[in-house]
């Protein structure tokens, strides 16, 4: 590593995404005032961009010869981009099941990428090998890299300003945010952002992986690991990495804790891919499948709403899952048609 990159600002141009309103979605819902905050405009696709620029500067500014990182997808991508441009060698330990876009993105900047059995899925193969990363990491100069408040405070720090961006972008606070929550780093970190403003956050975890959003049911502070049944890529996070702390700004700020099932997030996808033109992953639609479920519940009435901010979180660019797109794509499937048939197919088709 050379010295001049010992002071650098690590950055590729993440952070003030756009904060756009729903054209078609929140009129239909009787929201006038909802918003989506496009993480996804981030430069590899996601927020974990904002993570990883503020410990990537951390570990320049240390001189660490390199890093080594866990990820279920979306921090491998950002760090092996980072770690390319400021010639960090890095090493990243996913899960079997991490989405192909993912892996690719890591793989084409040039990361090491190892794909370890029941990583993520099982909390005691997961305990193994951050016991193995942390001991890598004390002994050989390695930074370890966990986009968790617990392992790299500096970098989630990064991840805070989403929420005083949104309070900049609308003049004042938003009265609702909804969020996705796996491991509970990004809740936090949106929820300290908006800190003392009264803006209420809320927490959208799948059901199929419910730690933070169980333990505010029950209304206990025990976050008890679970075995994910979730197939939310990103949003499987079955133990207590940051959801003990999520949980705390839960509760402080008068959030909801809403589970919602995986084909609720495949619908929402849907409808912003259909309805929104927002290009997301099925993370990045859970906020929308948390809000929809809150109103469906009668949680949150839409006349309490109809003309108070209300923010979703778009965490994750599309191109991240593309089985999701493929799936999402087949079910409008193109023609093969001659050139006698086009205008009378083209009158149907936009007549309908």
């Amino acid at each position: 590593m050379g010295h001049n990159l010992l002071m650098t600002q690590a950055t590729l141009g993440e952070g003030n995404t756009p904060l756009v309103a729903s054209h078609r979605i929140g009129p239909r819902l009787g929201l006038r005032r909802l918003l989506f905050k496009l993480e996804q405009c981030n430069p590899t696709g996601s927020y974990k961009d904002r993570f990883i620029a503020a410990e990537v500067t951390r570990v320049l500014a240390a001189g660490a010869r390199g890093c080594v990182a866990t990820s279920s997808g979306n921090t491998g991508s950002s760090l092996a981009a980072y770690a390319a441009r400021y010639a960090l060698p890095c090493a990243i330990v996913v899960n079997e099941s991490a989405p192909s876009g993912k892996l690719v993105q890591m793989q084409a900047h040039g990361a090491s990428l190892v794909r370890v059995r029941d990583f993520i899925d099982s909390a005691e193969v997961t305990q193994q090998v951050l016991a193995t990363l942390s001991r890598m990491s004390q002994d050989g100069g390695l930074a370890l890299i966990v986009s968790a408040y617990r392992h790299c405070p500096v970098g989630m720090a990064g991840v805070e300003p989403i929420g005083r961006e949104l309070a900049d972008a609308l003049g004042a606070p938003p009265a609702h945010v909804f969020v996705p929550v796996g491991g509970g780093g990004l809740y936090s970190a949106v929820a300290r952002g908006l800190e003392g403003s009264g803006a209420r956050v809320h927490a959208v975890q799948p059901a199929g992986c419910l730690t933070v959003v169980a333990a505010w049911e029950r209304g206990t502070t025990e976050i008890v690991p679970v075995r994910s049944a979730t197939k939310i890529s990103g949003l499987a996070v079955p133990f207590d990495i940051d959801a003990g702390r999520a949980l705390e700004h839960l509760r402080a700020c008068g959030g909801l804790g809403i589970p919602v099932e995986d084909p609720e997030v495949w619908t929402a996808q849907r409808l912003l891919l259909a309805e929104e033109g927002i290009y997301c992953e099925p993370a990045g639609a859970a906020a929308l499948a948390g809000l929809l479920r809150a109103l469906d519940g009668s949680r949150l009435g839409p006349s309490t709403l109809a003309d108070e901010p209300v923010v979703c979180v778009v965490t994750g660019h599309g191109f991240k899952d593309p089985d999701s797109i493929a799936a999402a794509a087949a079910a409008n499937p193109g023609v093969l048609l001659d050139a006698g048939e086009l205008e009378a197919y083209l009158q149907a088709r936009m007549a309908a």
